[in-house]
């Protein structure tokens, strides 16, 4: 009797044993109480799918695998299918973490470092292509969580309280109320077959397909009869097409970021950590600018202790301003942190930090010595601000002390224009401004002697003590400066003011910010407004006000030179506290007006340089214009005065080349000139002013010169003479065909050769 007993007792607990379900290798007792039947245990009929109709491989190898993931969410399209290769051993772990990091659009949720290896908690993928990719736990929305390298990790089997983001995207995850069952099939298996095992245990084989099939509440779904194949991810990103908006980023856990809005509207995120391999900047990136080919990233610490997931940058990171590429990187700026940076030439350019202004080697990629006299004051009390590069000078705002005027050419303030002021920029007309709580100041870029205009009701209060760079910026098509008003140093206002540099006016009401109803409303951040330099139109970036997860609400509105809104974007929840909007420099610096390629001097001659050259996309009145190279100066001194006016004083009889150079934000171009000093002897002193304008031209083309000019001829790119008249200096060219032209003009005195551009 007692024999028959333990029989009955060994026959029980096979049955127990037998009818217990594993879950990726996890014996789970408490699913035979739920919805769960035989069937999930039983192969599966066959797919018609074939490795030949996948699409997008990831890895290599001479090995390769199918990874399938059918949500069975309603959504299409479902059960997507990816390949993988591999040389050696591999795991299904091991192409699941390949292939969501190769691919954007796909991430999972994993619990690692278990006792049974690393269980699936969930898989997502993004469908409307808008790169909303992250989760929400127990719907709390304050602390979301975004993958990174495609992975988001937990240390509890807490899979079931997990949202994903985009309700409109795939997302699937459970432990308890539904989960990821595991079915494997191998080169010699007939069907498909529940794996008992997770995936950190499941070895591949050559020709092994993996399908991760979601049972939603428990419920079973067949296996998809075919799989859709995922087309290779492509994004390819014109960085000369859009514009990049620069970010503190979330202090404390994340270093700063830089996103790009392209002129389709979409919005890519993290664009340096995505061309550099999860690089990012130091901690508070809050400024970035272009000069020349490169992209200069300013941080005021070098990195956020609070960050595992990239790879922290410095204080200054450089890079390719069209490919994101990192060219440098540094931690240690002088001794301070970053605040700024201008270019000042082709050579050399200005970092600001907290403790002065540092000279850094462009062409060697080397931070040097201090400026002499951008010292002294405490962090907080002599912090170097804002700077602008006019076409003379540099000038730098200083906490406390007022604006340092610096002379490039031998790197030493030559002037303090003192006053508590927050910010300084250059308007279209060359002429410079700073600005103080409430009022404007117009310094004069030669006597340095300043003009007040006080701001009638509003105020502009920077915040010195949290620096940004502030809203304060000019327009490139109109003589204008811009502005959002301040509540506080902390709290901006609504209203973004215009003050008209002609008319000497302000209009404080150009424009409102949108979301103003209601307790939380949008507020500008950081240096939340400024200006297309080609469109013209207003680019500013507004978060929810509020504490928390207001934060995570951001949005870019864009506005018309009249103050009409006519864009939103929406950018996905996030704490990104944006810094500032920065602009890509496409436009080369265009001779635009006529300069004489040969000249004939007997006295003293003065080319004006001022109106010979322009920029699409800069300020044409900050063009640096510099003697590069003089072949002979035993025949002819040449210099550049500070009218800028070109000085050609001859001294022997003979010929020399002079090369002018012209700078714009970095980018160069040059002219050269003959010079024929043969015929010395004349007593007069003769003042040399042709050009054309405007350029580009749509109906007439204007010549001014002091000489009479004699014959005009027009070429166009092919060569052909275009019949043409001239009357009273000026051409009617409204029916030429849009393009390039050559047109020579003859004077009294000499002959010119030139270019211009027909809208």
């Amino acid at each position: 009797m007692r024999k028959n007993y333990f029989i009955v007792i060994l026959l029980f607990f096979a049955f127990l044993t037998n009818a217990q379900i594993t879950i990726q290798g996890v014996p789970r007792n408490d699913v035979k109480s739920k919805t769960v039947t035989q069937k999930q245990v039983t192969a599966k009929s066959a797919n018609s799918t074939t490795f030949s109709d996948i699409q997008f491989w990831v890895g290599s190898g001479v090995n390769q695998a199918a990874f399938v993931v059918q949500w069975n969410d309603g959504k299409t399209s479902d059960a997507l299918v990816w390949g993988f290769k591999w040389d050696g051993t591999a795991t299904g772990e091991d192409m699941i973490k390949a292939i969501a990091k190769a691919d954007p659009r796909f991430f999972a949720l994993l619990r690692q470092g278990t006792q049974y290896g690393s269980a699936i908690g969930g898989f997502g993928f993004d469908l409307n292509g808008t790169g909303t990719n992250g989760l929400y736990k127990d719907g709390n929305k304050m602390y979301p969580y975004y993958p990174f390298d495609g992975l988001i990790n937990t240390s509890e089997y807490d899979f079931d309280s997990y949202t994903g983001i985009d309700a409109d995207d795939h997302w699937q995850s459970g432990w308890m109320v539904g989960y990821w069952s595991y079915w494997v099939k191998d080169p010699v298996d007939e069907g498909y077959n529940y794996s008992g095992v997770g995936a950190s245990t499941r070895e591949l084989q050559n020709g092994s397909w993996d399908v991760w099939n979601f049972n939603p509440n428990m419920e079973m779904f067949d296996i998809a009869t075919t799989f859709t194949p995922v087309a290779p991810y492509s994004k390819t990103i014109d960085f000369s097409k859009g514009y990049f908006i620069v970010n503190e980023d979330w202090f404390g856990h994340v270093n700063g970021s830089v996103n790009f809005v392209d002129n389709n509207g979409n919005i890519n995120y993290r664009v340096y950590s995505e061309a550099n391999n999860n690089n990012s900047f130091g901690a508070t990136t809050q400024y970035g600018t272009i000069y020349g080919d490169k992209f200069y990233f300013v941080s005021k610490q070098a990195k956020d202790g609070g960050d595992t997931q990239y790879i922290a940058g410095g204080r200054l990171v450089v890079a390719d301003a069209l490919t994101m590429k990192k060219i440098a990187s540094f931690d240690d700026i002088g001794g301070g942190d970053g605040r700024s940076f201008i270019g000042v030439d082709e050579k050399t350019g200005y970092i600001g930090a907290s403790n002065g202004i540092f000279l850094f080697d462009i062409a060697n990629m080397k931070v040097g010595s201090m400026v002499p006299g951008t010292g002294g004051g405490s962090q907080y009390l002599g912090q170097i601000g804002n700077m602008i590069r006019t076409s003379q000078y540099v000038f730098a705002v200083k906490q406390s002390t007022g604006i340092l005027v610096i002379d490039p050419k031998t790197n030493t303030v030559v002037k303090t224009i003192a006053g508590a002021f927050h910010s300084v920029t250059q308007a279209k007309d060359g002429s410079v401004w700073g600005i103080q709580n409430q009022k404007l100041l117009n310094i004069d870029t030669l006597t340095f002697t300043t003009t007040e205009y006080p701001i009638p009701t509003t105020k502009y209060l920077g915040s010195w003590g949290a620096w940004n760079a502030g809203s304060f910026t000019y327009s490139n098509k109109e003589n204008a400066l811009y502005w959002n008003n301040n509540v506080s140093s902390y709290v901006s206002g609504a209203q973004i003011v215009r003050f008209d540099i002609a008319t000497k006016t302000f209009n404080e009401n150009f424009a409102t910010l949108p979301g103003q109803t209601g307790t939380y409303k949008q507020i500008v951040y950081g240096a939340g407004l400024r200006i297309d330099p080609v469109s013209g139109n207003l680019i500013v970036n507004t978060t929810e006000s509020g504490f928390g997860a207001h934060y995570q609400k951001n949005w870019v509105h864009t506005y018309n030179n009249t103050g009409q809104l006519i864009d939103t974007k929406t950018l996905n929840d996030y704490y990104w506290f944006p810094a500032m909007t920065v602009f890509p420099d496409n436009a080369s610096p265009v001779l635009n007006s006529i300069l004489p390629s040969q000249v004939s001097v007997v006295n003293p001659i003065i080319i004006d340089l001022k109106t010979v050259v322009s920029d699409e996309d800069n300020i044409s009145a900050a063009i640096v214009k510099t003697i590069k190279s003089n072949s002979d100066e035993n025949i002819v001194l040449a210099a550049i005065n500070a009218n800028e006016e070109l000085v050609l004083t001859p001294k022997n009889n003979g010929t020399a080349t002079v090369v002018i150079s012209f700078n714009s934000n970095g980018k160069v171009v040059e002219k050269s000139i003959l010079v024929n000093t043969s015929t010395l002897g004349r007593d007069e002193f003769t003042k040399v002013q042709l050009s054309i304008y405007p350029n580009p031209v749509s109906d007439y083309l204007n010549i001014s010169s002091e000489d009479e000019v004699t014959d005009v001829v027009i070429y166009d790119v092919n060569g052909r003479t275009i019949n043409t008249r001239i009357n009273n200096n000026q051409i009617d060219v409204s029916n030429f065909a849009p393009g390039f032209y050559i047109i020579n003009i003859s004077t009294e005195k000499a002959k010119y050769t030139q270019k211009f551009i027909k809208r």
